[in-house]
């Protein structure tokens, strides 16, 4: 599989960005972040930058890359360095127009080596360019996005079949990991999340060595990436018999994320339909139990845009790959989560992450 999309694709990627930086005056943008280059140039080596100019786009890397380069980006004319890009960088740029500095990945330090030699020309420091673009997937990027759901479905269907009382966490999420490098994940594009019982009121929390007891609430975020593009998938899960106020949570964040689910398609505000899962939770007493977004983009960052949250101004559009996940968090109980990767379409959502959203029992 590429993703990465043909010559066409990535022609049309430039021609796309070329536009903005038109409407912005920018004659010459030059990008740093590794994700923004291998989306416009196919190249995905790890040290090197893109500039754009209005007739040209040059990959500027050193003799390391030279045969990488020629073979994943020959849309891009390479060019090799071999003394400090701050050095070299004012050399590539035109004499006159506007340039802009991309500034997502850009550290201070990066930056006060390069300003010096800019400072002559009409510089501005750029954000979200290019970020904006990769938002509306192609069916190259979407296919390799749904190859990683089915690897991150197959793990969980594995995970149903081992045994977990009695294990670590890190043990528990090892073993995933490596079923799905086996199945064909590149590295996992997140450390994956497995926290059990009261653990499982931190959304983000980091295995432990402490054994899983039966009767808690299990909570096991994973992902798998493929050509570069991630799928991020959680489901909670029980190791034994649930209290009812367990059973109530589960059933609150089921309701929520399936009425997101079916509510989501173009056309809808972000913070709408993050709304439309905040209300259920909010009903059921648990408002205040739900304190992240309601999703995220998804593709060659496991966290880009759009943002599905209360303060995002944002609309869902055809193409988008998003997760929805809302969960609801009590200390010294447990947590919830329940989330799916999902394509929007004009008439709904395609769900990539097939895997039952009913509360199953592991032992």
């Amino acid at each position: 599989m590429n993703a990465r999309g043909t010559a066409a694709d990535l022609d049309g990627r430039v021609e796309r960005l070329r536009a903005q930086m038109r409407d912005e005056a920018v004659t010459t943008l030059v990008v740093f972040d590794p994700r923004n280059i291998r989306y416009l140039t196919g190249f995905t080596g790890s040290s090197g930058v893109v500039v754009v100019g209005p007739e040209e786009t040059l990959l500027v890397s050193d003799f390391r890359y030279r045969l990488q380069a020629r073979e994943e980006a020959p849309q891009a004319r390479f060019v090799e360095i071999a003394d400090p890009l701050s050095d070299v960088l004012p050399d590539l740029l035109p004499a006159e127009g506007g340039i802009g500095i991309e500034a997502t990945r850009l550290t201070v330090a990066e930056w006060k080596k390069l300003e010096p030699g800019l400072a002559a020309r009409p510089v501005r420091l750029v954000d979200g360019w290019v970020e904006r673009l990769r938002e509306i997937k192609s069916p190259a990027e979407i296919a390799a996005v749904k190859a990683a759901a089915e690897i991150v479905t197959g793990m969980l269907e594995h995970l149903t079949g081992m045994r977990v009382v009695g294990r670590s966490e890190r043990e528990v999420a090892l073993e995933l990991e490596i079923w799905a490098r086996r199945q064909g994940s590149e590295p996992v594009p997140f450390p994956l999340i497995v926290a059990a019982g009261p653990r499982g009121a931190m959304p983000h929390a980091e295995v432990t060595d402490r054994p899983i007891q039966a009767g808690q609430l299990l909570v096991v975020d994973i992902g798998a990436a493929v050509d570069g593009y991630a799928a991020d998938v959680t489901r909670t899960f029980a190791t034994g018999p649930l209290g009812t106020r367990e059973l109530e949570i589960y059933e609150t964040v089921a309701r929520a994320q399936r009425s997101a689910r079916e509510a989501a398609k173009a056309g809808i505000g972000c913070a709408e339909l993050d709304a439309q899962a905040r209300r259920t939770i909010a009903e059921a007493g648990y408002g205040e139990s739900f304190k992240h977004s309601l999703g995220h983009g998804v593709g060659l960052d496991v966290h880009e845009g759009p943002r599905l949250s209360a303060r995002s101004e944002e609309v869902l559009a055809a193409g988008m790959v998003v997760t929805i996940e809302p969960g609801i968090y009590v200390e010294g109980l447990g947590g919830v989560r329940i989330e799916d990767t999902v394509v929007v379409t004009a008439g709904g959502a395609d769900v990539l992450s097939m895997f039952p959203h009913s509360l199953i029992t592991l032992v």
